[in-house]
This record gives structure tokens, C-alpha cells and sequence, in this order.
């Protein structure tokens, strides 16, 4: 499949959620690298991943942010999307994302998390469902614990507020809650659970795939020169980080451009055991080729 020819430019929306994994999607805007490949390029803002599937299917996003569990969960529902790139991994070894608790209480561990309030960034999203399966690696059942849908941007003030007991927090928040002492750092819990997960990822609808594998593939290959400039010009990313979040942390994700089918089934186990899938799932259908 070709880019899109001259003069057809492919017009696409790309709902993003507020994190520093999607820094290379505003490197690639601002920088001309989808322009230059005939991709008509909006950048639209999503407050909750779990949004994300509804507004691909009705139109109003052509790519959208997605997580394993919410992009299973709708695969299990009938909907037809499909991954088509990769975002970013959490790796031990360049934690993005804390557990972090509002400072003046006393938790050191799962077991101290019973009866509390934790914010997690939606319902079903990357971090409740890793998170869940943190608790029940640790023996806490999952009844014993509130969880509370909060975006990313509102946790510090929450915390602060004592709304809220403790958060899944990432990258760029995570420095600013921890940094003036609204909250302290509790565990990776990411890692904890497993030392190289598949993070984010862009998905769309099967049909609009179908009908767009050039525009894909166009998409496919600003992206990844759109993380190598991200890699060589650290100060410059950050600008736009902090440009298009609001704010910007010291912490460059790692960022990948890879979703391979064993990613997808770690998930859907993890799914399996704490209920959010009730079906198996063929996540080989999944992962647009």
C-alpha cells in the first residue's frame, strides 16, 4: 500500500489521553512529519481512556489512545478494532507510574490499602486492572478497596483535598504530586506485576483500516522517525510536553512502536482472573498487520 497520493491528504482526529508515553504524537504534528506524508493530522484531547473505543466507533476519532483491557473488553463486546502501533512499554527499569499516598497517612503496603480510596484513571483502564491484579497478588481482596475514576490532571488536588487516599499516578503527575509533598511513593506497582508491559497503543475501527492502509502505514513511519527525533532532542520534546499537557516531568517513557500478540494475552489472563472478561478472546484478530 502507497502513502496517499498528492493533493489526497487523509484527514485523521487523534484522541490522546494526558500522559508524557504520547509526547511523539505532538513531535510529529508540530514538527510537519504527518504533513509531509499527506496525513491531515488533528489533535483532539480525551479525558478517560476508557472514552476512547465509543469515540472511535462513532467517528469522531479516526485513531484513538488505547489500553489492553478496555481494547479486550470491546473486542469481547463485538467491536472491531484493531491495534495499528505502539506507543510505549513500562519497563522496570525506567518506572513511569507509583502508587502514591497523600501524605500524613500510614501506608506502606497493599494489606494498608483496605477500606481506603484509590483514584484510578477510569474504570477497566491499564491502571485499574494492573492494579487489581496487584491486590490479589498480595492477598487483598478486591471488595476490601474503593476504586475511584480520576483523571490524571486532578489527582494532585484530591489527594490534597483528602478526597481520595491514594492514586495510580504517571509521568508527568507523578513528579509534581511526589515533588511538593502532596503524596509519597508507595511501589511500582506496574513492575511489581510485570517488568515489561505493553503501555499505550493507537487502535482504530476494522473498517476504517481496511479502507486506510496507506494512510497506516504513512501513520506507522511519522510516528517512529517522530520518536527517534523525541530520543535525540530530550529538551526540545519536553517543551512539548509541557505544551501539550500542561506540564512536564523529568521522566522520558519508553517508548515503542511494538504490540505483539503475547502482550495482548498477558491481559487477557489477567482479565479472565479478576472478571472484567468473561470470554476468550483471539487476540491474533487484533493487531492490524
Amino acid at each position: 500500500a502507497a502513502f496517499p497520493a498528492a493533493g489526497q491528504q487523509t484527514k485523521i482526529v487523534l484522541g490522546y489521553t494526558t500522559a508524557a508515553d504520547f509526547v511523539p504524537a505532538f513531535v510529529a504534528k508540530d514538527k510537519g512529519l504527518f504533513d509531509k506524508r499527506n496525513l491531515d493530522l488533528t489533535l483532539m484531547r480525551i479525558a478517560l481512556a476508557s472514552n476512547v473505543p465509543s469515540v472511535l466507533v462513532s467517528g469522531s476519532v479516526q485513531i484513538g489512545m488505547g489500553t489492553a483491557p478496555a481494547f479486550l473488553q470491546a473486542a469481547e463486546g463485538g467491536l472491531d478494532l484493531v491495534a495499528i502501533c505502539g506507543v510505549s512499554r513500562f519497563k522496570k527499569e525506567n518506572p513511569m507510574s507509583s502508587l502514591v499516598a497523600r501524605a500524613g497517612l500510614k501506608i506502606e503496603n497493599a494489606g494498608d490499602l483496605r477500606g481506603k480510596k484509590i483514584g484510578v484513571p477510569g474504570l477497566n483502564s491499564f491502571f485499574d486492572v494492573v492494579f487489581r491484579k496487584w491486590l490479589l497478588n498480595n492477598k487483598v481482596a478486591l471488595n476490601q478497596v474503593s476504586f475511584v475514576e480520576t483523571p490524571f490532571p486532578q489527582m494532585r488536588d484530591l489527594l490534597k483535598g483528602g478526597t481520595i487516599d491514594a492514586v495510580l499516578a504517571i509521568e508527568p503527575f507523578r513528579t509534581r504530586i511526589v515533588g511538593d509533598s502532596t503524596g509519597y511513593q508507595v511501589a511500582d506497582v506496574v513492575s511489581e506485576v510485570h517488568p515489561d508491559l505493553l503501555g499505550a497503543f493507537w487502535m482504530a475501527t476494522g473498517d476504517w483500516a481496511k479502507a486506510n492502509a496507506g494512510a497506516i502505514k504513512a501513520f506507522r513511519e511519522a510516528y517512529a522517525e517522530a520518536i527517534a527525533w523525541s530520543l535525540q532532542n530530550p529538551a526540545e520534546a519536553k517543551t512539548l510536553e509541557a505544551k501539550y499537557l500542561g506540564v512536564a516531568g523529568p521522566v522520558v517513557p519508553t517508548y515503542s512502536t511494538e504490540v505483539r500478540a503475547a502482550d495482548l494475552e498477558f491481559y487477557a489472563a489477567v482479565g479472565r482472573e479478576i472478571g472484567s472478561l468473561r470470554q476468550p478472546v483471539d487476540v491474533s484478530k487484533l493487531i492490524w498487520k
